[in-house]
C-alpha cells in the first residue's frame, strides 16, 4: 500500500468508558488503542511528531508510509492511558486542547456526558515525554460562529495562553467540532500557527484532514481506516449516512459496556 500523503489519525479520549456515558463514541478502550499502535507498527508505518510533519510537508519530504498520531480534547485517561503506551513504542503525538478548560471538564457537552480534563502540571509533563500540545481554540466553540475579535481570542489568545503554560511556542491547531471556513483557516494563519486540522472536511495545509478512530472501530475496520482512499469514501459515505451505517453494519462494531458507577466529572478532581 502506497500513500502519498500522511495519514493522521485523531483520536479523542482512551479510557473504559461505558456507552450511556459516552453516546458519541469517542473513547477507545486502553486494549484496543495499544492493539491499533502496534498494527501501524506492524505494517511498517513510519510515526511523525508534529515538528517533523510540519517541516516535512514544506519540504516534502515525509516517508511514503508515515502517520501523525493526534488526540483532541485533553481528557485525562489520555495522559493515564495513551501516553505510556506511545511513550513505551518510542511513538510521538499531538494533544490539542481548549486552553481555557485545562483542568475542567468537557463542558460544551450535555452533564452526563462530560469528562475531565488534564492539568496544565499534566499537560507540562506529557509534553515532555513527547506528546506535544497544540491548540484546540480556548473554549471549544464552533469558530465558524463567532465574531471577529472572539476569533482572535480563540487562535492568538489561545495560542499565548498554552505558550504560557508550556513555556514553548505552540505551533499547530485543531479546529473544534472539525469546523472551519476560509475566515477562521486566516485567523488562524495570523496567529502564527504552522498548520492546523480539521476531520473529514480538509483545505490545505491550514485545514488537515484526519481520520476518525473511535470506540465502535474493530481492528477490522481500523484496518479500513488506513487505507489511502479511505477518507475520500468517508466523505462520499456522510453525504449518504444510511450507507456508512450499512457498511458499517457488514464490517461489525466493537462491543460497548453498558453502565458503571463513575464519579460526577465537577466532582472528580
Amino acid at each position: 500500500m502506497s500513500r502519498r500523503a500522511p495519514l493522521v489519525l485523531m483520536y479523542h479520549g482512551v479510557d473504559r468508558v461505558p456507552e450511556d456515558r459516552d453516546p458519541y463514541a469517542m473513547f477507545v478502550t486502553p486494549d484496543a488503542f495499544r492493539a491499533q499502535i502496534e498494527h501501524l507498527l506492524e505494517e511498517g508505518f513510519v510515526p511523525l511528531s508534529e515538528q517533523a510533519f510540519v517541516e516535512g510537508r514544506r519540504s516534502g519530504t515525509l516517508p511514503s508510509r508515515s502517520v501523525l498520531i493526534t488526540f483532541d480534547d485533553g481528557y485525562v485517561g489520555v495522559g493515564e492511558h495513551a501516553a505510556p503506551v506511545l511513550e513505551s513504542f518510542g511513538v510521538p503525538s499531538v494533544l490539542y486542547v481548549p486552553a481555557a478548560l485545562v483542568g475542567g471538564c468537557s463542558d460544551w457537552l450535555e452533564p452526563r456526558h462530560r469528562h475531565p480534563l488534564m492539568s496544565g502540571e499534566e499537560l507540562r509533563a506529557v509534553d515532555r515525554r513527547g506528546m506535544a500540545v497544540g491548540a484546540h481554540g480556548t473554549d471549544h466553540r464552533d469558530l465558524t460562529r463567532v465574531s471577529g475579535d472572539e476569533l482572535r481570542r480563540q487562535t492568538a489568545g489561545a495560542r499565548r495562553a498554552l505558550g504560557e503554560l508550556l513555556g514553548r511556542p505552540v505551533t499547530s491547531f485543531a479546529f473544534p467540532f472539525g469546523s472551519h471556513d476560509a475566515r477562521v483557516r486566516a485567523a488562524v494563519r495570523a496567529a502564527g500557527y504552522e498548520t492546523a486540522f480539521a476531520v473529514h472536511e480538509a483545505d490545505g495545509g491550514f485545514a488537515v484532514g484526519r481520520v476518525d478512530v473511535n470506540a465502535v472501530d474493530t481492528m477490522r475496520t481500523f484496518r479500513l481506516k488506513l487505507h489511502p482512499l479511505y477518507p475520500r469514501a468517508r466523505r462520499v459515505s456522510g453525504r449518504v449516512p444510511a450507507v456508512r451505517r450499512v457498511v458499517h453494519d457488514l464490517l461489525g462494531r466493537a462491543p460497548r459496556e453498558r453502565t458503571v458507577d463513575l464519579p460526577d466529572p465537577a466532582g472528580a478532581r
